[in-house]
């Protein structure tokens, strides 16, 4: 397992994701998850992660970082050549599958930024998507259910998010996981 008992940050595409926080990551070192277009802050990521076959149909030819693509779209290794991650058939979104693939590769620790899972202050941080679907109340609440659904196997995961509704990890401000 490429990260047995490592911390890694996994970060998506909520409207409170900032800059700052992409920098104080790489700062750290951590093996991270970029998810979707989240990868455009995070350029130093080593896994782009994204579970919606649309996104990868509007977004692969723009990546130009040498991160490794990763999909649990069922075509995705031989529609776009990517990595297929073969994850539990069960409701998912792609942050939820990004901290799946992360404890599937041994992390012991995830801190989550950009896991807003609202629309109160907007989609994402880098606005809507134009040719796939956008979050809205009703996915956000779904979502919210998915990552309570998650089997953790005893992984510590922290909800770093400047803003989030989720509530089923502990949270913690980004400079205190990193102490």
């Amino acid at each position: 397992m490429m990260w047995q008992g490592m911390t890694v940050c996994c970060i998506a595409s909520g409207p409170s994701l900032h800059a700052a926080d992409c920098a104080r990551v790489e700062s750290a070192g951590l093996p991270t998850i970029a998810v979707n277009s989240s990868w455009q802050l995070a350029r130093f990521a080593s896994v782009i992660y994204a579970a919606d076959p649309g996104w990868w149909d509007n977004n692969q030819h723009l990546i130009d970082v040498p991160a490794e693509c990763w999909s649990s779209y069922q075509g995705a290794d031989t529609k776009y050549g990517i990595n297929r991650h073969r994850a539990p058939n069960a409701p998912h979104n792609s942050g939820l599958r990004a901290i799946e693939f992360a404890i599937a590769r041994g992390a012991s620790r995830i801190l989550l930024l950009g896991y807003d899972c609202s629309v109160k202050r907007g989609t994402h941080w880098h606005g809507d998507h134009q040719a796939t679907a956008n979050p809205d109340e009703r996915r956000c609440q779904l979502w919210l259910q998915q990552f309570a659904a998650l089997d953790r196997k005893q992984t510590e995961i922290i909800n770093c998010s400047r803003e989030t509704a989720l509530s089923c990890f502990p949270r913690q401000t980004l400079e205190q996981a990193l102490c």
